[in-house]
């Protein structure tokens, strides 16, 4: 298995140049000192902050439209318990709550990611974003590989530990750490801009 020297990208079998930067699969001695990691290259690489910029806002466009979803459904099972709220007030009301926020809901957020990665390659914010979920070995991205790239998404903590993993290595700087286990990534899909080369 091989990584590019420029940017950490894996290399397909026999390629002459690297598919995510372009830059030669055997490097000059002069030029290779090493893979940089994920943060090393958010300091200088105008196209690498720009691919996690769209990811930061595909996962807020994405949390935003599920959490949305998921309180009006905890509204609607709420309204037959209402009642209780005013004529029974001994009865402990915050189970209901604990129940959805703390075990519900994440699920319901863990499961759209899920089956939007798995059955669409992209959920709605990647949609906007420009961008979708591949497999490196050029398969379908199936259920088990969809639950193992996300199950961090469970927890922000969790998501942002997989992430500062995936950066923090090296390797390709567009995977979190659960990519890189299951062979996975985020490609862009279109050419389009958020931070532009000028800045």
């Amino acid at each position: 298995m091989a990584f590019c020297w420029r940017c950490g990208a894996q290399l397909y079998e026999n390629s002459s140049f690297c598919h995510s930067c372009g830059a030669p699969a055997k490097p000059s001695t002069t030029t290779a000192s090493g893979v940089q990691t994920g943060f090393e290259r958010l300091k200088d690489d105008r196209a690498f902050q720009d691919h996690w910029a769209k990811r930061v806002i595909a996962y807020i466009v994405d949390v935003a439209t599920v959490s949305g979803a998921t309180y009006l459904l905890l509204l609607i099972a709420a309204l037959p318990a209402l009642p209780t709220i005013f004529f029974r007030p001994d009865i402990p009301f915050a189970w209901f709550w604990g129940f959805w926020l703390g075990g519900i809901a994440p699920l319901i957020v863990l499961a759209y990611f899920v089956l939007a990665d798995a059955l669409f390659q992209r959920t709605i914010g990647k949609e906007l974003m420009g961008l979708r979920v591949a497999r490196l070995d050029g398969k379908r991205v199936d259920l088990w590989s969809s639950l193992v790239r996300n199950v961090s998404k469970i927890a922000f903590i969790l998501l942002v530990l997989d992430i500062a993993v995936g950066l923090g290595t090296h390797g390709d700087g567009r995977q979190k750490y659960s990519d890189r286990y299951i062979g996975t990534t985020v490609e862009n899909t279109n050419n389009t801009r958020i931070i532009p080369d000028w800045i």
